[in-house]
């Protein structure tokens, strides 16, 4: 049953908008059996108030808010696989490690492929983490993330205003990104969630200077 909810609100929060930057799972797997699923969002902030303005006013580059859902099950110590939903889409993922997690050091190397649902078109994601376990509970990490798919930030309109994803195009997107998972003793409470983080990504490929600032929650 807790598997079928966490498909279930992948799949819910897959339906919105978003974008792809950003990978909110830290660098290192989560070990054989051990499953979880983190729920994050992704805020844009720019650099000056130009941009931001410009961005609004020309509805180019005007990053929106980005929810998503991650689920994730350890296949052995170094595999981690699973069920990724952002930026209108959702689909498989997979995450290799080079060290085993009760390690200090983390290096992973992230695969997957979404379904951008309203496009009707695939969406590619791959990227690379770094990582090092301070103490027990806190991994402090860095990577960058990239991809090929529908530009789901500049999606053209129709007459009436509405969305025209017959007329979208396609782009390679990637961005650089730097972040914190801190574990938590989670205990006899079922609410306590496993891990927090904090993200921080900055896109390559867009016209505007902006970072997404992104807070993700594990259960």
């Amino acid at each position: 049953m807790r598997i079928v909810k966490m498909l279930c609100l992948t799949a819910f929060l897959a339906a919105g908008q978003g974008c792809y930057y950003g990978s909110m799972t830290g660098a290192r797997t989560l070990g054989e059996n051990h499953m979880t699923v983190t729920g994050a969002v992704a805020l844009p902030a720019y650099f000056n108030a130009d941009d931001r303005r410009e961005a609004g006013e020309n509805e180019i580059d005007d990053v929106p808010a980005s929810p998503s859902v991650i689920f994730l099950s350890g296949a052995s110590k170094k595999i981690d696989i699973g069920i990724s939903g952002r930026a209108y889409g959702i689909g498989p993922l997979v995450r290799v490690g080079v060290f085993n997690p009760e390690e200090k050091e983390a290096l992973s190397l992230v695969a997957g492929a979404s379904y951008i649902i309203p496009a009707k078109l695939l969406a590619t994601q791959f990227g690379v983490s770094a990582g090092y376990l301070f103490g027990t509970s806190l991994e402090v990490y860095a990577g960058w993330d990239g991809g090929y798919g529908p530009d789901v930030i500049n999606i053209p309109e129709d007459a009436d205003g509405n969305n025209d994803w017959d007329e979208v195009e396609n782009k390679f997107h990637h961005s650089i990104n730097a972040g914190v998972m801190y574990g938590l003793s989670a205990g006899e409470e079922e609410w306590m969630p496993e891990s927090i983080g904090f993200e921080f990504a900055i896109p390559m490929d867009l016209t505007r200077n902006l970072v997404m600032f992104g807070l993700a929650v594990s259960y």
